[in-house]
């Protein structure tokens, strides 16, 4: 058994440059990617309270909307996350990099969570650098943590939940309990996926120390709980007939609870949708391009790593929880997750990250043979991830075709012209363009805009629509022949504007 007290000065330099080249991609990431739907509705009511003190979403229609009075409260989705971002914005002001830096700064937490659960289980400090540096320089690490929606932030907790776990179980088991359930309170109240995690952390409760627990120890357990349950109730209570119609429509928007009325095939789907689309073998979305399919090898890498810890008897031994805790977290996502949204990997990619990690470790300790092929196939698998950011970056698909876009707007509506389009416009409208944000383009509300925005979400989800909306599926194609023509087009956006 190594000495987990003693490190190395080129582990040191290893964790280092892994946080380095971490911090410089996600970074170069949040400053050029274009803007999403999703980031400018979860900015929407964090700008609100820090500016107003109101929650509200205000860029949002509400006529015809399932959303109950959304613009005076946001329940539709859990609220920790937008506090986060709210106090960035308190602080350093309203924008799109405000809001991702605080993604940027949870993936830190990420990274941290990964090498001391690594460690913790593996009893090598090896083991825990490489899954760091593998996890760093991830393309769906760095993705998701240079996005400004809740994913990072959720995956942080939970992982940190389990990783605090871990290491105080063996000092104090009462203090590992309240510690871990505080953090998995908090993740449950930033994104209902924290279940996941949750379920986890019970189990790895149950698998080392089962003979430890004492009715003291579920009492305590059950504390945060009831703290955390009390606020967010009283939050609830505020407006009970919103929270219950934003909160439902959100989780049946799009199809996302089909899983449960055929969990199987929701199962195969992840690997014939979510994990394709995630590692380069589907489309790229608009103002993409380039060899996304190289994206597989690392997916190959991850595979070979999974079969390496289930088949070398030593490594599934010494793994056995987390491999359990591996299949957990992906049977609950293929069921709970029916849109197949690649972003939530991010729970589930940090556990391949490790076992990769531990077979590289296995083969270079026992293996003498294998340490210049492994030492290869890692260097390539991680060179094509990380230039694989680098090029996304490169791309600049925010100064490319997201701003000449608002910039088109900005000069075309000055009197008063409506605008309608997805949320993430707020970031680069000015002030006096009237916009508002209406994924189903006046089909509830019949209104009829100067001007319409669609890029490739709004395509998704016409597409999606034909089996979940025919009614929509068929209005929106004929609006835009019938009363629009195409204003301004790059490759990723389309301004339509009304015939007069």
């Amino acid at each position: 058994m190594e000495n987990l007290s003693k490190v190395t000065g080129l582990q040191k330099l290893l964790v280092a440059t892994a946080i380095l080249v971490f911090l410089v991609l996600a970074i170069g990431s949040v400053l050029t990617h274009r803007p999403q739907i999703d980031e400018g509705m979860f900015a929407d009511p964090a700008r609100n309270l820090a500016e107003h003190g109101t929650f509200g979403t205000t860029s949002l229609e509400t006529d015809g909307s399932p959303l109950l009075r959304i613009a005076n409260r946001t329940y539709w989705v859990m609220p920790v996350f937008l506090l986060n971002v709210a106090a960035s914005f308190e602080v350093f002001g309203f924008g799109l990099t405000q809001l991702r830096m605080v993604s940027v700064l949870w993936g830190l937490v990420l990274l941290t969570a990964i090498f001391m659960i690594a460690v913790r289980v593996s009893r090598e400090r090896w083991v825990g650098v490489v899954a760091l540096v593998v996890a760093a320089g991830d393309y769906m690490v760095l993705e998701t943590a240079s996005s400004g929606r809740m994913d990072m932030m959720s995956s942080s907790l939970g992982f940190l939940a389990v990783a605090l776990y871990l290491v105080l179980r063996e000092r104090s088991l009462l203090a590992a309990v309240l510690v871990s359930h505080t953090v998995m309170t908090i993740d449950g109240l930033t994104h209902p996926n924290a279940i996941m995690a949750w379920l986890g952390l019970v189990f790895l409760t149950i698998y080392f120390d089962r003979s430890r627990i004492r009715l003291s120890h579920v009492l305590t357990a059950a504390i945060p709980y009831l703290v955390g349950g009390t606020v967010f109730g009283y939050w609830v209570m505020l407006d009970a007939e919103a929270f219950r119609s934003q909160f439902i429509d959100n989780a049946t928007m799009g199809g996302r609870m089909q899983g449960f009325s055929s969990p199987l095939a929701n199962v195969i789907r992840e690997f014939t949708e979510r994990y394709p689309h995630a590692y380069g073998l589907r489309a790229a979305s608009s103002g993409h391009s380039g060899p996304i399919y190289l994206k597989s090898l690392i997916l190959v890498g991850y595979v070979a790593g999974l079969a390496g810890v289930v088949s070398i008897r030593e490594l599934r031994n010494k793994y056995a929880p987390l491999i359990v805790l591996a299949v957990i977290y992906s049977v609950v996502l293929a069921i709970l997750d029916g849109q197949k949204q690649t972003t939530y990997l991010i729970h589930v990619v940090p556990l391949y990250a490790i076992f990769a990690a531990a077979v590289a470790n296995w083969c270079w300790v026992n293996k003498p043979v294998l340490k210049v092929p492994v030492t290869a196939i890692f260097g390539i698998v991680l060179f094509v991830s990380a230039a694989g950011m680098a090029y996304r970056i490169s791309q600049n698909t925010i100064g490319t075709y997201y701003r000449p876009m608002t910039a088109f707007l900005n000069e075309s509506a000055r009197n008063g012209e409506l605008v309608m389009g997805g949320s993430e416009l707020i970031f680069g409208l000015d002030p006096h363009v009237n916009h508002i944000a209406d994924g189903r383009f006046g089909f509830y509300s019949k209104k009829r805009p100067e001007f319409i925005v669609t890029d490739s979400a709004v395509e998704d989800s016409l597409e999606q629509s034909e089996q979940l909306f025919p009614a929509f599926f068929e209005y929106f194609p004929k609006l835009l022949r019938e009363e629009y023509s195409i204003a301004y087009e790059n490759a990723a956006f389309k301004v339509y504007r009304r015939k007069h």
